[in-house]
């Protein structure tokens, strides 16, 4: 009874505490994590590719799963096999690509057969992906400090990744990762709406701001279209664990709520589902699968109370549980309550704002007043902030120094001049430039905390080529 109910823990379907769902056959029980689940579409066959052996599993034919030994399993060594392949989960077989991009798998005939001629890419991680004219097809995702507003897709006749041209002379959506998305094969369209970017340059202070646009993107004239944004009370954030059913987009919306989002971007349906005092976040691990051959889920919960066998449980569960247990929890627990709790959390707000009141006006006059010093140890080339060494490089130092002696600030000619070393070209001393710059910045901020970067650069408005490089006046400088 334990495994079934953690087992309905990860597929969703498990909301109020008398409605339990029943995994319909016995589970597979695995102890190590280097597997990946998938979905034959072409049989119906539930597939868990472990590293030294997989294994079937069919509704239609009895015995439960079973276990075979690869013919050939051609998996780069250089994964950590084969945790971190995706499965490519509307595709025509059974096909994997690398996170990030890169190589591509096919399982096929007891034997995984590696298919491209690329690399490990590292460029497109939680990118969307689907198939489309029997092409893989990756969009966004993150790599490199910064998320992709373009499309990748796999040539059948190189065996490599190549850009999708977008039409010119259009507005582009942001790049973003985890986003919610569904395909409309028959007409060529790919939906996609939510998801999170970046809201800085990955130097400066990283924060992640959530989405809320919603696009077309026309797959035939390689053309987007924004459809219009989704309201604030109806935003998906976070989505972890997707799996696609009957045109259907479902997901765990990680927060406060862990509520169960069941959306269609098409048809402009945004469903959410309470469900925070049963969702157990900790205990999923792989996610879901849908098959479309017999309406069932493949599903995977981590066994951490599983005395006999610890790991990973792979269970199966019809989908009309999961729908039926949604129907429930709508009308059972979102009461008056659930209306009632951002009047009374204002309130509260309201009257703890009104009691701190006067003690925040002191210190935020206090901190008015007062400005972090930092301490210039030129004779020991060192520099100190509230009693502590900041740990600067040596060439860090000398710069820093250099630029106090000079009263805080010098021009950028000055400053190619102090690290020029030996006969370098413009393009190289720029970069070293750049490099000692944020260099500086970054490890001011880690040691010491404070939210404002030590360096600026000013630019002249008359001329964008001239700039100065100084001290920010936010702090005192001490010799």
């Amino acid at each position: 009874m334990l495994r079934n109910v953690f087992i309905c823990l990860l597929s969703l379907s498990i909301f109020i505490s008398d409605i339990t769902c029943q995994s319909i056959n016995q589970p597979l029980v695995l102890s190590s994590e280097q597997f990946n689940i998938a979905v034959n579409p072409q049989n119906g066959d539930y597939i868990v590719l472990a590293k030294d052996s997989f294994y079937l599993f069919n509704l239609s034919v009895s015995g439960g799963w079973k276990s075979f030994k690869y013919k050939k399993n051609e998996l780069d060594t250089v994964l950590k096999q084969p945790i971190e392949l995706n499965f490519i989960h509307d595709a025509k077989q059974v096909l994997f690509f690398a996170g990030g991009g890169g190589q591509v798998y096919l399982f096929k005939d007891s034997s995984i057969l590696r298919q491209d001629k690329s690399f490990l890419q590292k460029n497109q991680f939680g990118a969307a992906s689907f198939e489309f004219k029997e092409k893989i097809i990756l969009y966004s995702g993150y790599g490199f400090y910064s998320y992709k507003p373009y499309m990748t897709e796999f040539s059948n006749k190189t065996n490599e990744w190549f850009l999708r041209p977008y039409a010119s002379n259009q507005y582009l959506p942001k790049g973003r990762q985890a986003v919610v998305y569904q395909i409309d094969k028959q007409r060529g369209y790919f939906y996609m709406s939510s998801g999170y970017t970046l809201n800085k340059p990955y130097f400066e202070d990283v924060e992640n701001l959530d989405l809320n646009d919603v696009w077309r993107f026309d797959l035939n004239t390689n053309k987007w279209k924004q459809l219009g944004y989704i309201d604030d009370d109806r935003r998906i954030r976070n989505l972890r664990f997707p799996f696609f059913a009957k045109g259907n987009f479902y997901a765990i919306e990680k927060g406060p709520n862990n509520a169960i989002v069941k959306i269609n971007i098409a048809n402009n349906s945004f469903e959410k589902f309470k469900t925070e005092h049963l969702v157990d976040q900790s205990l999923v691990e792989y996610g879901t699968v849908y098959n479309t051959k017999d309406e069932h889920i493949l599903l995977v919960v981590k066994s951490k109370n599983l005395k006999d066998k610890p790991g990973f449980v792979v269970g199966i569960v019809p989908l009309k549980e999961l729908e039926k247990n949604l129907i429930i929890s709508k009308k059972y627990y979102f009461t008056v309550f659930d209306k009632l709790w951002p009047f009374l959390l204002m309130i509260t707000v309201l009257v703890s704002l009104i009691f701190f009141s006067r003690e925040l006006k002191k210190r935020k006059n206090t901190h008015r007043t007062e400005k972090p010093v930092i301490l210039f140890r030129l004779t020991e080339n060192k520099i100190i902030f509230d009693g502590s060494n900041i740990p600067f490089e040596d060439e860090h130092i000398q710069f820093l120094n250099y630029l106090v002696e000079n009263g805080g600030e010098i021009s950028n000619n000055d400053l190619l001049d102090f690290i020029k070393k030996g006969q370098e070209s413009l393009d190289t001393l720029k970069k070293r430039k750049l490099k000692l710059i944020t260099d500086i910045n970054q490890i001011f901020k880690i040691s010491t905390g404070l939210g404002n970067p030590l360096l600026l650069e000013l630019k002249d408005d008359n001329d964008r080529r001239y700039k100065d490089y100084l001290i920010n006046p936010v702090y005192e400088v001490s010799i």
